[in-house]
């Protein structure tokens, strides 16, 4: 049975959970600890400045510059914040359109630091005393799917459900601003968490609701395009569909990997994408219990096959291979400018290991994850098919995370 949920009901709940959420944020009374903090951004004097060197090609810059100046404009004017600063979202918007100036004609061996030191300042942001960014990658997926539920095809994909409700507590408590909250109204009108994964997988919590969108052959396939966000859906009769991302239940994120890591049974230089498919095969009775342990669902939405085959991040534009990345907002905001330095791996276009040199480029903060949290926490996008899925599911490192920003004009008034 389905329940028809009486929005005033929803209302009266969810005031009565965000009154006890803001209770639970007062100050406590008790001894002041004193903890030494890491300044997360730190601006770097030019003497410092590492060799500015971008390893991709201008093209690649131009198109994620462009797609970031679209999100900016329709944002409108104002300010975000980083380092503690107040920054007008024109000066993220004139920092692309100047660096893009400059790259265009500059070599992709040529460090730029004596052009870039003259317009722009450059930022540190560390994520502790020893590491400045940490990185990991994403990518688009190809999964096979069907449009009806069949004995091959058992495994669904959600859309959004209605129930599910997203509260702004900033609107309730300014010192809550950029937190949200999410769930649902129970059947005995309390505001709850919404659904985990056990509840919606192994209960069949959303059963019987018609919001399946697609079947996919495995639970393997269905937690990676979980994991990724998006993915290329191809049908049994070769046609194919953007899955994109479409909610969470904003639950916390949790590696499934690491579950069994921790259970002994793998390890950690064992665990990637492969790897952990061919276990959950051989194990099929622990297969739930393990899925389970992330209880972060992720919904979706179908569309046609976007130009470029690549799915289009948080601010709604289309993610370029090599060159986005998702950031924490809260530290670095979408529209800034990056540089980056890192192990990553190299792959032949069939997915197979050529080897890991160190690359440097520059990126644009386009999108957010899950598990993408704190200062100095980097997950790369690196685009769709066997190439990128080789790369993806082969980079955990440690490395050096900038961002520019254009320097502001002399003052007139």
């Amino acid at each position: 049975m389905i329940t028809k949920y009486n929005p005033a009901m929803r209302r009266e709940a969810l005031a009565a959970v965000l009154l006890l959420i803001m209770a639970g944020c007062q100050e406590t009374r008790g001894p002041v600890v004193k903890e030494t903090k890491i300044k997360a951004i730190s601006l770097v004097p030019p003497e410092s400045w590492p060799p500015l060197i971008d390893d991709l090609d201008a093209d690649s810059f131009e198109n994620a510059a462009a797609s970031l100046q679209v999100y900016l404009k329709k944002q409108g004017d104002g300010f975000v914040t980083f380092g503690g600063m107040k920054v007008g979202r024109q000066r993220l918007a004139d920092t692309l359109t100047e660096f893009w100036n400059i790259r265009k004609l500059a070599s992709r061996k040529e460090p730029l630091n004596k052009i870039l030191q003259r317009k722009f300042d450059l930022y540190r942001i560390q994520r502790s005393s020893a590491v400045s960014g940490h990185f990991s990658a994403y990518y688009a997926p190809t999964i096979p799917a069907s449009e009806k539920r069949t004995k091959t095809y058992r495994y669904p994909l959600f859309k959004k459900p209605q129930d599910l409700i997203t509260a702004d507590l900033g609107t309730f408590n300014k010192k809550l601003k950029g937190e949200k909250a999410y769930g649902r109204v129970s059947k005995d009108n309390q505001f709850v968490p919404y659904f985990d994964r056990r509840a919606i997988d192994i209960r069949d919590s959303l059963k019987g609701r018609g919001l399946e969108i697609a079947w996919l052959k495995s639970e393997f396939d269905r937690l990676n395009i979980h994991i990724q966000g998006s993915g290329i859906l191809r049908y049994t009769d070769g046609s194919e569909k953007m899955a994109r991302f479409a909610a969470t239940n904003g639950l916390p994120y949790k590696s499934v990997g690491m579950a069994v890591v921790g259970s002994g049974a793998m390890r950690r230089d064992e665990i990637n994408a492969e790897t952990l498919r061919s276990y959950l095969e051989e194990h099929p009775s622990g297969e739930a219990w393990l899925l389970s342990q992330n209880p972060r669902y992720t919904f979706f939405s179908l569309t046609a096959m976007p130009k470029g085959g690549e799915p289009s991040g948080f601010t709604g534009q289309p993610l370029v291979a090599g060159r986005s990345i998702a950031i924490d907002p809260k530290v670095v905001p979408h529209g800034a400018l990056a540089f980056a330095s890192l192990p990553l791996v190299q792959v032949s276009p069939d997915g197979k290991m050529l080897g890991k040199p160190t690359t440097t480029r520059f990126l644009v903060c386009a999108d957010i994850g899950g598990a993408i949290k704190g200062p100095g926490r980097v997950d790369l996008y690196l685009g769709h098919g066997p190439r990128a899925k080789g790369a993806a599911h082969n980079v955990w490192e440690h490395g050096d995370l900038y961002v520019l920003l254009k320097k502001l004009p002399a003052r007139v008034r």
